[in-house]
């Protein structure tokens, strides 16, 4: 008979999982450095947080000590609602406009407003005045009127919405 002789070779399986393994190593040096740098930008995000809402905090103490130190100044008393409408338009008028008449609607803050002025371009002057005071404002209509006496030549009609925070 013939002896058989037998070699220790491992089997194919074993040479794949040795190879697969080998293979695998930086795979999961690759994923652990990766999770690293995640955790590190995860604490690096929290700190950020912390340090935008402690920044939102004083900006708002600020803001609330600006808005007392206001209160308690002499001649800040708020306007009531019922006449802000006569401040907005007050800031806004000049010597070369003339107010005819003024119907207000307090409860929404809206007012129609005609007035006499001397040129078309006063009118609109007047108009970009009160829209940077009270913000929407629109100038229905204007026409040439020789009812008034000169320099009033240009009739306007307005309306104004303004708001009221109180």
């Amino acid at each position: 008979m013939k002896q058989q002789t037998f070699t220790a070779q491992p089997p194919l399986a074993v040479k794949t999982c040795f190879v697969l393994l080998l293979l695998a190593i930086p795979l999961l040096i690759v994923v652990q450095q990766t999770v690293s740098e995640q955790q590190h930008l995860q604490q690096k995000i929290d700190v950020d947080m912390r340090q935008l809402q402690a920044h939102r905090q004083a900006a708002e103490k600020i803001r609330t000590s600006q808005k007392a130190f206001a209160r308690h100044q002499p001649g800040s008393a708020k306007t009531p609602p019922d006449l802000l409408a006569f401040q907005l338009i007050g800031k806004a008028l000049r010597d070369n406009v003339a107010l005819i008449s003024l119907e207000i609607d307090n409860s929404q803050h809206r007012v129609r407003i005609e007035v006499v002025t001397d040129s078309v371009n006063t009118l609109l002057d007047f108009t970009a005045r009160l829209q940077q005071l009270a913000g929407k404002v629109e100038l229905e209509s204007h026409s040439n009127h020789k009812l008034f006496d000169p320099p009033w030549k240009v009739r306007g009609t307005l309306s104004m919405e303004f708001s009221y925070e109180g």
